[in-house]
């Protein structure tokens, strides 16, 4: 039960650290490029809005050109998940529950978080702490700090430069424009999108690549993964065209070696403090405690 719930975490926390780009641009969780044999929607693509509302384009456009301007930001999420795993006729239920502080800078790369994870189920709670920076990853787990090797920070650093890639992000959105629709919601525009079927199952077998993941189990999983459907918004300040929230539901089920496993996942994502990480730096604790 463990391994899935492990597992099945990674997914949705892929979906939150692409949704704000390096240099701010959009891509709302689990978009991706259509795969080969999809139908890629077109310039003339019928897309849903309200009269006098952008259209996904427009947005994408102006929300791109605005967020060149982005430099840093905050970010808190709430994610909350019902794992169930039923072996031999028998089911086992699992609820994780997990919020996480999120402060970043864009150039150079610098993340720092506070991540608190609850299984109410067995009373098992973590708090993490982490900073990923130039002078290395650190992370401290249970009061003790440990420095994760270069390699690993080499490649994370890579894996968020590769998403946060202006082309890809844009090219994202666009490959589920026909899905999504404009609205607004007091000073800001919504995009919102449901997929279902094989496209979200698509889409998220892309986002996993895209996120440079090369774990067997976790490609062996996706490939296994129904996902019945994806609920996906996307709130965007009107004045400025900046990230304010984003929020993602999730179903999905399948089976492996004779388990079958079922998740339903919400998460929600509250961006502040828009330029206004001025730095992240590893504390001296982190520092000696981990050398």
């Amino acid at each position: 039960m463990r391994k899935w719930t492990s597992m099945l975490l990674t997914v949705p926390l892929l979906l939150s650290i692409t949704a704000c780009g390096q240099k701010g641009e959009v891509a709302p969780a689990g978009a991706s490029q259509p795969a080969a044999g999809m139908n890629q929607p077109t310039a003339t693509s019928k897309v849903e809005t309200t009269k006098g509302m952008p259209t996904v384009e427009e947005l994408i456009k102006k929300t791109s050109e605005a967020s060149q301007k982005l430099k840093s930001y905050s970010m808190d999420t709430k994610m909350d998940q019902n794992i169930s795993v039923t072996v031999d006729g028998k089911k086992q239920d699992q609820k994780v529950n997990m919020t996480m502080k999120t402060d970043v800078i864009q150039e150079p790369i610098a993340m720092y978080q506070e991540i608190k994870m609850a299984m109410p189920g067995n009373g098992q709670t973590q708090d993490i702490k982490q900073y990923i920076t130039q002078e290395g990853i650190y992370m401290q787990s249970q009061g003790t700090w440990t420095k994760l090797p270069d390699n690993t920070k080499d490649q994370l650093m890579a894996t968020i430069k590769n998403q946060a890639s202006p082309d890809k992000q844009l090219e994202q959105f666009n490959s589920i424009t026909k899905d999504t629709k404009v609205t607004e919601d007091g000073g800001n525009y919504v995009m919102s999108a449901t997929i279902s079927g094989d496209n979200v199952k698509e889409l998220a077998k892309k986002l996993m690549n895209s996120s440079g993941s090369n774990n067997p189990q976790m490609n062996a999983m996706m490939e296994q993964m129904n996902i019945k459907s994806m609920k996906m918004t996307y709130a965007i300040k009107k004045d400025e065209y900046i990230p304010m929230s984003m929020n993602v539901e999730m179903t999905m089920d399948m089976d492996q070696q004779g388990q079958k496993i079922s998740m339903d996942m919400k998460m929600d994502n509250t961006f502040s403090n828009h330029n206004k990480v001025a730095e992240i730096k590893v504390p001296a604790e982190a520092l000696k405690s981990a050398s």
